[in-house]
C-alpha cells in the first residue's frame, strides 16, 4: 500500500525540485523531459529486485496443480510450444473470468470507481483548476500534491492495522463515504473562495486532510483482491482495477474540465465535486449490492480472509 503512494510522493518531491530550479518557459521547453530521465535508475532497480519476489503460498500450490495436471496428459501440449501453450492458458483465465465470475467483475470495476475519482480529482484535478483561476505557482502545487501522497505512505501501516481489526470492506466503505461523499464539495468550495493571501496555505492544508481521508482508500487493495479466487485474482483484479480506477479516475479530470463550463467552479458544489460525488455514490451501491448478492448465494466475497470483513 505504501509503495504506490510512496511512488508518487518521490515523482511529485522530483517534479517540485525541477520546477524549483528551472523558469516557466525552461520548463515548458525542455525540463518537463528531466522527470523521465530520472526514472532510469529507479525502473533499473526495480527489474533487479523482481528476481527475488516470492509468490504466496496460494499461488505456488496453484502452480503445483497446474504442473501436475501438465504432466499428467501435456506431452501434446508440449510439442506444439510453449508459446502457444502460454496463450492457450491465458485465454482459459479470461474466459473463466468471463463466465464464472461476471459479479465479482461487476462489484470489483464499480466498487473501486470512487476511488479513482477520490485518486485522481481532489488532490490532482482539484487544485489545477484552482490554480488556473487563481494563479497559483506550478511548484507550490506540486509540493501540496506531494503532501497529499505522503499522508498515505506514512500512514499505510496504521491503516493495515485498522484493516486487520476491523475489516476491509468497513474501511473501503468509510473511505468512500469521507472522500467522496463528505469531503469533495466543502474542500473545493473552500480553495475557491479563500483570500489570495491565504490561497497557497489553505492548498497545503487542504492537502494534508485529503491525504489522511485518501489513507483509508489504500484497504481497496485488500477489498477488491477479495472478491477473486486465485486462479483468476491476477486477471480478475487487473481488470477490475483498470476499470473503476483507470477509467473512471482517469476520466475524472477531462469529465470535471467539461464541466466547468457548465457549473462555475465558485459553485458550492463544482463539476470536480459532483463527479466525484457521482463515483462515490455508485461505488457505495456496488459494494451493498455485493452484501445483497452474498446473502443469496449469488457471489463470495470473501477468498482469503472471512472475518474480519
Amino acid at each position: 500500500m505504501s509503495g504506490a503512494f510512496g511512488a508518487w510522493t518521490i515523482a511529485a518531491l522530483v517534479v517540485f525540485i525541477i520546477e524549483s530550479s528551472l523558469s516557466r518557459a525552461d520548463m515548458l521547453e525542455w525540463g518537463w523531459r528531466l522527470p523521465y530521465l530520472t526514472s532510469v535508475v529507479p525502473g533499473l532497480l526495480l527489474v533487479f529486485l523482481r528476481q527475488h519476489l516470492e509468490e504466496t503460498e496460494d499461488f505456488e500450490d496453484l502452480l503445483k496443480e497446474a504442473a501436475a495436471k501438465k504432466a499428467e496428459g501435456a506431452q501434446e501440449g508440449m510439442e506444439q510450444g510453449s508459446t502457444a501453450a502460454s496463450s492457450e492458458a491465458d485465454m482459459g483465465t479470461v474466459q473463466e473470468l468471463l463466465t464464472n465470475h461476471k459479479l465479482a467483475l461487476l462489484i470489483g470495476s464499480l466498487g473501486t470507481a470512487g476511488i479513482g475519482a477520490v485518486w485522481f480529482v481532489l488532490p490532482v484535478y482539484g487544485v489545477q483548476f484552482i490554480q488556473q483561476s487563481e494563479k497559483l505557482p506550478p511548484a507550490a502545487v506540486t509540493l501540496s500534491e506531494m503532501l497529499a501522497y505522503f499522508m498515505p505512505t506514512a500512514l499505510a501501516m496504521f491503516v493495515g492495522m485498522l484493516v486487520d481489526t476491523w475489516g476491509a470492506c468497513k474501511v473501503h466503505t468509510l473511505a468512500l463515504f469521507l472522500g467522496c461523499i463528505v469531503s469533495p464539495a466543502p474542500l473545493l468550495y473552500w480553495w475557491a473562495h479563500v483570500p489570495p493571501q491565504q490561497e497557497i496555505l489553505s492548498v497545503y492544508i487542504g492537502q494534508v486532510l485529503l491525504g489522511l481521508v485518501i489513507a483509508l482508500t489504500t484497504s481497496v487493495y485488500l477489498w477488491v483482491v477479495e472478491l477473486f479466487p486465485v486462479k483468476v485474482r491476477v486477471t480478475g483484479v487487473s481488470v477490475a482495477y483498470n476499470i473503476g480506477v483507470g477509467v473512471f479516475g482517469g476520466l475524472g479530470p477531462v469529465l470535471s474540465e467539461l464541466g466547468n463550463k457548465v457549473i462555475s467552479p465558485r459553485a458550492p458544489v463544482s463539476a470536480p465535486a459532483a463527479y466525484t460525488m457521482f463515483a462515490g455514490v455508485l461505488s457505495l451501491c456496488a459494494v451493498a449490492l455485493s452484501h445483497v448478492l452474498a446473502r443469496r448465494g449469488l457471489l463470495r466475497l470473501t477468498h482469503i480472509r472471512e472475518a474480519p470483513y
